[in-house]
């Protein structure tokens, strides 16, 4: 059977490549006054937090992508349902340097711990909506290429958002107390997922 859904995958991919680039848009130090050698390199060391969430939700987002394109792989066609569940994923994944940034700016801040749980709150609606999607095309075999092999692998990764979803809810509670540690195991996180889907992961193909 024809594979249907190019078109939305190629569109999808646009808009995780214009987020990943937002997330990096922001970071730089703009010219000021006075500026020696000495004095810069201070603000290029006091700019630490930029550096840190853009590699975080950098991780964060890659991860996601590819989670994604693990999804499409299984599918030949997607109806309305899906397209709108897809749409729901790139929305919260293109809005994810707003909370990026945010996070970034008041690291350090009497709003840290505001910052972060909104970072860490963000991230898990992002996996949620990983799940509304996964759930949407879970609901007809049809619209799966090879429906033995791809149900298995959806419902895999379904036990991992779940996993994921509380666990981030558990993060942003931590994150008002403690939000260091927060940020921290949102790092962790990532490395986390990285290291636990090698092995299961098919072969990446496009």
């Amino acid at each position: 059977m024809e594979k249907q859904t190019s078109r939305l995958e190629a569109f999808s991919d646009g808009i995780f490549g214009v987020a990943i680039t937002l997330l990096a848009i922001e970071i730089g130090i703009k010219e000021y006054e006075g500026a020696d050698n000495a004095n810069l390199w201070q603000k290029i060391v006091a700019h630490w937090p930029e550096y840190f969430s853009y590699f975080n939700s950098f991780a964060t987002v890659l991860l996601i992508w590819m989670g994604h394109n693990k999804i499409f792989k299984q599918l030949r066609i997607a109806n309305h349902r899906i397209i709108l569940a897809n749409g729901l994923v790139l929305l919260v994944v293109a809005l994810f340097p707003f909370p990026t940034k945010t996070v970034g700016n008041f690291i350090g801040t009497n709003a840290e711990s505001t910052a972060v749980a909104f970072y860490t709150g963000f991230t898990g609606t992002i996996t949620l909506t990983m799940l509304i999607l996964n759930r949407c095309i879970m609901q007809n075999e049809k619209y799966f290429i090879q429906p033995e092999k791809g149900i298995p692998i959806l419902k895999a990764m379904m036990k991992g958002q779940v996993i994921g979803i509380i666990s981030y809810a558990l993060i942003t509670v931590v994150a008002f107390y403690y939000s260091r540690i927060a940020l921290a195991l949102t790092f962790f996180m990532w490395v986390f997922w990285a290291i636990a889907t090698k092995d299961s992961d098919d072969d990446f193909e496009e």
